[in-house]
């Protein structure tokens, strides 16, 4: 039953802005479904009003869909998405996430997760620091769009030391992967995880991030890259992207996840340290 919820689900997901009429064949192809089975569920959804049959025998978005979606909650921003995300990142990590938002020439925390570990980074929202350093910052400024990054890039490239060519080079690494990791980049001694969020028009204003000490990452580091991008898909799909660039890398490293994650108290005993003290460290 779930799955056949789950497959009748992926349908809508086969139309966007470029496919708002598709054939049978191209919405089975477009979310590699079976011929059988897309046949069987699409007929389901239009015999309930979710699709229209056209003339031309290719199907469509129906009007109840819209109605549906003007009952989503007006006050449903991406505090709300990503909160409990990003309490399951912390449970699973033991470590500190937050929500961050691109603004001008910097990135701004508006959000936090702290970890249970006694030590632990310094994130507090409002905090800002410069786009050009930091996993955070550098992910905010590789989804900013090309003309952006230029503009960005001459403003603060020289203030900030930074070689504008290893920038580039670095902001397409992390396009092309679908998330930033840096340690020591900013801090030293601090490792950073982040990941984009996408929003209903597939840009990236938010990213998710993931920060603690090195000692007790780096050890960690593949399984908390799945987590991290399992996390930022889900918050995507609330967000309403169509199709999010790191979905398909989630979904890849999702078992892989399950099979490394270890209990937060193991990170937490990591530290080595009483929970009576807690030591603070500043965030990447």
């Amino acid at each position: 039953m779930i799955r056949a919820v789950e497959r009748a689900l992926a349908i809508f997901d086969a139309f966007d802005a470029e496919h708002q009429s598709l054939s049978l064949l191209e919405i089975g192809e477009r979310i590699s479904m079976p011929k059988a089975t897309t046949f069987r569920l699409v007929n389901t959804l239009q015999r309930n009003g979710f699709l229209v049959r056209l003339e031309d025998q290719r199907y469509c978005l129906s009007l109840k869909i819209l109605r549906l979606s003007g009952l989503v909650k007006s006050t449903l921003g991406i505090r709300e998405a990503a909160r409990p995300a990003m309490s399951e990142v912390c449970r699973a990590t033991g470590e500190t996430v937050t929500l961050n938002i691109r603004a001008g020439l910097e990135r701004v925390c508006i959000d936090v997760v702290d970890t249970p570990s006694p030590l632990m980074t310094i994130v507090r929202p409002g905090d800002h620091v410069s786009l050009l350093r930091g996993a955070t910052a550098r992910l905010l400024l590789a989804y900013a769009g090309e003309n952006e990054i230029a503009r960005i890039i001459a403003q603060s490239a020289a203030a900030e030391k930074v070689d504008p060519a290893e920038l580039m080079a670095d902001l397409a690494k992390i396009r092309n992967q679908g998330y930033s990791c840096t340690s020591g980049q900013r801090i030293p001694g601090v490792t950073a995880i982040s990941v984009p969020i996408f929003d209903i028009k597939d840009e990236v204003h938010y990213s998710l991030s993931l920060t603690g000490p090195s000692i007790r990452m780096d050890p960690r580091l593949e399984e908390f890259k799945a987590i991290m991008l399992d996390a930022g898909a889900s918050i995507s799909a609330m967000m309403g992207t169509s199709q999010s660039p790191i979905a398909e890398l989630a979904v890849a490293s999702s078992s892989e996840t399950k099979a490394r994650k270890k209990p937060v108290n193991n990170a937490v005993a990591a530290s080595g340290m009483a929970r009576g003290s807690r030591r603070r460290v500043p965030a990447a």
